[in-house]
């Protein structure tokens, strides 16, 4: 799956930054953990809004891109509606992946935030050696943390059920919007 791949590089140039909350100006602060030793990067995206990225030490094959969006007409939005997105970006990796199928699984959000992924194993990697920056799987999602700020996200790894995948998905559901007061 090549766009593993391209998914991955979308935001390898983003500048430093700590763990610390990333202010969003108008729209709150935004707070998320990277799995420990890992660094969290960040990089403004015009007015729209960031792109964090978490990247592990040493040679861990992996990566999490957290596209933070300001939502331009912000409205209440469904949690159908997010699921139903979630599905629509996934049918690009439907068909080299193992699974062949969409299946919506749910994240477990603080503060009344609403998460979904699917998530997929690369076919053409199966029983293969890992090579760096090439995922044999993909997780793709949305989180909707309030009207005017989502997040879509994307974690890539060498396997499903390692620590790698599990410790990103948690920093992922365990992200926060705290908004300007």
């Amino acid at each position: 799956m090549k766009r593993l791949t391209a998914l991955a590089v979308l935001a390898l140039c983003p500048l430093a930054a700590s763990a610390a909350p990333l202010d969003l100006g108008p729209y709150g602060t935004f707070q998320v953990t990277p799995p420990a030793g890992w660094t969290l990067s960040s990089q403004k995206v015009a007015d729209s809004g960031y792109t964090l990225t978490l990247s592990p030490p040493g040679d861990l094959n992996a990566k999490c891109i957290i596209n933070v969006t300001f939502v331009p007409d912000p409205q209440p939005v469904s949690k159908e509606k997010i699921q139903e997105e979630v599905l629509d970006v996934s049918d690009q990796f439907v068909e080299q992946s193992v699974e062949k199928k969409k299946v919506i699984r749910e994240l477990s959000v603080p503060g009344g935030a609403y998460g979904c992924y699917c998530v997929f194993n690369d076919a053409s990697m199966v029983g293969k050696p890992s090579k760096h920056d090439e995922f044999k799987v993909i997780a793709v999602g949305i989180v909707q943390y309030d009207d005017k700020v989502m997040a879509a996200f994307s974690v890539a790894a060498d396997d499903e059920k390692g620590p790698d995948f599990a410790s990103m998905l948690a920093a992922v559901s365990g992200s926060t919007l705290r908004p300007k007061k």
